[in-house]
């Protein structure tokens, strides 16, 4: 693994072919241009517990393909529009963070990962329909770092029973008054949306934890790796206090590109593919599993023709080339998320950033989270003078 001065996070860049196939069959995609041919493609989801979904009966968006995926991703992409973003949530978002920021003054230390945690989950709260009280984060949290591969014998009753536990709990004290409120009063949020479409309990929850868990998860993580940034270099703390939101935003992509909180896609086809790298065409039959090595493809020498390797935010980016490559994804299951992602980053680091003294105290730690296939900030001491 090569890793630079600007590199925070410990990646995957290997020296490996663009395309290849495993011993098992599976394909594994490191080429920008090859991956984003695919991922434009209507693939089946293939990561994310995708078996453990289809065998419960759910059909949240996320798993969803075809005409109804884009239908319902459609109707539910307006929450998380920029302009959705700029008049329902900024100013909640800018309540939020000034309320941890006075936080941290008054304490004068906090881990980074209590606060993060909390804006993250209150955001997404916000834009779910859910009251993002201590209990619901506590409980999303939870859910979250419930393994994803369950053990054998008794661990693997006793973690699934402790991870079905967690989704009841979450059900009956979070999703469920949540939906009997909307019911008596809609509002302008994903619950609300589902019930007018006479969607059932299930389908609501499902959403919820795809909604409510994952928006926290990754956003939280993104938040304390540009605040490490940003603590380590001083001119990218003068770039997010000084700088104008275009400028400001280059940066947020640039350090997603360098540093993706998601290190693997995995999609699977659904009929015979032809994929072309550097003159070689490669036949992919159908019900192929695909592997998308985000780190490898956000490095991807061939479209970043100068120094792929360092976080450069003013780097020239080829029209069409989104600014983060594929941290967002591509395609039908491109982040809806990403503009609030975006945001909130933005108003939670600028806020803590103007504390007078903020400095890192102690730490951080890097973990593997497996339920998301990337990396945990934690043990982030921060204080202030």
């Amino acid at each position: 693994m090569e890793v630079t001065e600007s590199k925070t996070v410990p990646g995957s860049y290997q020296s490996a072919p663009r395309v290849d196939q495993d011993e098992s069959g599976s394909w594994h995609i490191r080429g920008y241009a090859e991956a984003r041919t695919l991922l434009l493609d209507d693939l089946e989801q293939a990561g994310f517990q995708a078996e453990n979904v289809m065998k419960s009966g759910l059909d949240p968006v996320l798993h969803q393909r075809g005409e109804v995926h884009r239908q319902q991703r459609s109707a539910i992409a307006k929450f998380f529009t920029p302009s959705a973003t700029m008049k329902r949530h900024q100013v909640m978002m800018e309540h939020l963070a000034d309320d941890l920021a006075d936080e941290l003054a008054q304490a004068k230390r906090a881990d980074l990962n209590d606060l993060s945690v909390r804006m993250a989950a209150s955001v997404a709260a916000a834009v779910v329909g859910l009251d993002p009280t201590p209990g619901l984060i506590r409980r999303l949290d939870a859910m979250l770092h419930s393994p994803a591969d369950l053990g054998r014998g008794p661990r693997r009753l006793w973690q699934l029973i402790a991870g079905k536990g967690q989704s009841l709990l979450f059900w009956w004290l979070d999703v469920r008054p949540a939906i009997a409120a909307r019911r008596r009063e809609p509002e302008d949020d994903v619950i609300s949306y589902m019930l007018s479409k006479g969607k059932n309990g299930g389908a609501i929850l499902a959403e919820c934890v795809v909604y409510g868990a994952a928006g926290m998860a990754t956003t939280q993580e993104f938040i304390s790796v540009v605040l490490w940034h940003c603590l380590q270099r001083s001119e990218f703390k003068d770039l997010m206090l000084t700088a104008a939101v275009e400028e400001r935003y280059d940066f947020l992509h640039e350090v997603l590109r360098l540093e993706p909180v998601i290190a693997t896609l995995k999609r699977r086809t659904l009929e015979v593919t032809t994929l072309m790298s550097e003159g070689t065409a490669y036949t992919i039959p159908a019900g192929s599993v695909l592997t998308f090595h985000i780190y490898d493809i956000n490095v991807d020498g061939l479209v970043l023709k100068q120094d792929p390797l360092q976080l450069d935010p003013g780097r020239e980016i080829e029209r069409g080339v989104s600014r983060s490559l594929v941290g967002f994804g591509a395609g039908p299951h491109r982040c809806a998320g990403e503009f609030i992602a975006l945001a909130e980053t933005d108003v939670f680091v600028r806020r803590l950033l103007a504390l007078p003294g903020l400095r890192i105290e102690s730490g951080p730690s890097v973990a593997r989270n497996d339920a998301i296939g990337g990396y945990e900030v934690r043990k982030m001491l921060i204080a202030v003078d």
